[in-house]
């Protein structure tokens, strides 16, 4: 929680709370795109491998997303946008 406040204010960062994700659904994706597979992501976050694919299910839905891939040029455009 203590990063929202520095994701929306600060222009370097994109803006990810606009598109309905919570925290840790941008660490999630965060971790995607840099090349994490899921048992990688599930120890990261200390979650289990289960939660983790249902996690990315939910944010692809959110997004409108088909896979992976398209999350992590997702996640990039929009830092590409404000770096």
């Amino acid at each position: 929680m203590a990063r929202i406040p520095a994701l929306v204010s600060d222009p370097q960062n994109p803006d990810f709370i606009a598109f309905g994700l919570f925290e840790r659904e941008i660490d999630l994706i965060r971790l995607v795109a840099e090349g994490m597979n899921n048992k990688e992501i599930a120890a990261h976050l200390y979650l289990s491998e289960g939660t983790v694919r249902n996690q990315i299910s939910i944010v692809l839905e959110k997004l409108g997303l088909r896979d992976r891939t398209q999350l992590a040029v997702f996640y990039y455009k929009q830092k590409g946008r404000y770096g």
